[in-house]
């Protein structure tokens, strides 16, 4: 059985020219953002580039790394602020996706784009391309979605970063599906991503792990196990380094040793497993599947299937979602089995996060529906306990 998605991906021949590109922009921090000058080109120009890089499609993601109109690598995205409007360039709108490639222009000229950028007159437009535009648009949304028990009542809670703000939010669960009402545990977070929870720790406590941005260091936040404000999560600990390269952490159990484990893809599109040694850190990685570069918000519910071993979903870039079971051993590429397909439609949804949030012992997911660029509803879908989902409730709006 193979852990590698098998979703015919669309080909792009435009690309290859974005390969090339000085992507050692990673560690790039806010103060030496400030100090590039301003570049600007018009949205003409812009739309010239999307055309050579990506036929006009603003939205494409064929897996090959590279995202949006502008084909920009994750890497880049995160370096120049690209998360303050989401998770990976194909989910913002054209006129972020401008945005975001003005600071990459002033920062790394038109080569940037080797080919395209000089055929379409890059460095030479000098207007600003949004003029009417005093400032520019706000992040909206919740974003960074995860779950575990952190307030210590054995129901699965929720926590986000509010994207226009930066504050961090526990949503504290009811034990039905739905939601309480939220208390801020943080601020700040606008420099975190990948946020993931389980118990890293060992202590019976949900942890909380994330990568600082700037830095790309994994750090852990311990749980306090109780609903205390900014004392909800301990001081955090650094567990690792160049992690801003690496996308879609998830934590599950997938080795069933009751401790938490990390998955994360890889810029070739790798999908690696970091099993957890149960004190805070992470063992040596394993390969577990390759070709995920096409698929995005990857989610562990925990158990889909009632055969108590937790399982993955993903979706693929035709909107549909899949379900990897877990074999309940890290053996390489038979760590997952077989994937099916148990949903379409999914590419209007974002920020997956799963859990058993009704606590009837099967796996559920919560997802938000919304346009790029916009807030939107959120909803919970309850899994039935054979590999699916029953009917989905509304839970929440402006997401």
């Amino acid at each position: 059985m193979s852990a590698t998605p098998r979703t015919k991906r669309r080909v792009n021949k435009k690309t290859t020219a974005l390969a090339t590109t000085a992507l050692t922009v990673a560690g790039l921090g806010a103060a030496l953002l400030a100090t590039i000058p301003a570049n600007a080109a018009s949205v003409g120009t812009w739309d010239k580039v999307a055309h050579c890089e990506s036929t006009d499609d603003w939205q494409i993601n064929t897996g090959n790394g590279y995202y949006g109109g502008l084909q920009i690598s994750p890497q880049t995205w995160n370096a120049f602020g690209g998360r303050e409007y989401a998770a990976y360039p194909h989910q913002a709108t054209k006129q972020q996706q401008i945005l975001i490639g003005e600071k990459i222009l002033a920062g790394q000229g038109q080569g940037a784009w080797p080919n395209c950028g000089p055929a379409a007159g890059l460095g030479s437009d000098h207007a600003d391309p949004y003029p009417a535009t005093s400032t520019p648009p706000a992040p909206v949304g919740m974003v960074h979605l995860t779950a575990a028990d952190f307030t210590g009542d054995g129901k699965k809670d929720l926590v986000g970063v509010e994207s226009a703000s930066g504050k961090l939010w526990l949503y504290p669960g009811n034990g039905n599906g739905t939601l309480g009402n939220r208390v801020q545990i943080g601020s700040g977070w606008n420099g975190m991503s990948n946020l993931t929870a389980a118990d890293y720790t060992g202590d019976g406590k949900a942890d909380l792990v994330t990568v600082d941005n700037s830095t790309g260091k994994l750090f852990v936040y311990p749980g306090a196990g109780s609903l205390n404000g900014s004392a909800t999560l301990g001081a955090r600990v650094q567990i690792g380094s160049g992690w801003g390269t690496m996308r879609n952490l998830t934590a599950i159990d997938v080795n069933k040793d009751n401790k938490a484990d990390l998955l994360a893809v890889d810029p070739s599109g790798a999908l690696f497993a970091y099993p957890g040694n149960g004190n805070g850190t992470l063992g040596a990685r394993t390969q577990i599947g390759s070709g995920w570069g096409s698929m995005a918000e990857l989610a562990s519910p925990g158990d889909l299937n009632s055969d108590g071993k937790d399982d993955l979903v993903a979706v693929d870039p035709a909107g549909n979602l899949w379900k990897y079971p877990s074999t309940g051993s890290l053996t390489g590429t038979n760590t997952l089995g077989a994937r099916n397909q148990i949903g379409s439609g999914w590419d209007t949804m974002h920020q997956l996060v799963g859990a058993d949030f009704n606590g009837d012992g099967k796996g559920d997911l919560d997802a938000v529906q919304a346009p790029t660029g916009s807030t939107g509803t959120f909803y919970f879908y309850p899994g039935n306990g054979s590999g699916g989902f029953a009917d989905r409730a509304q839970i929440g709006t402006g997401w």
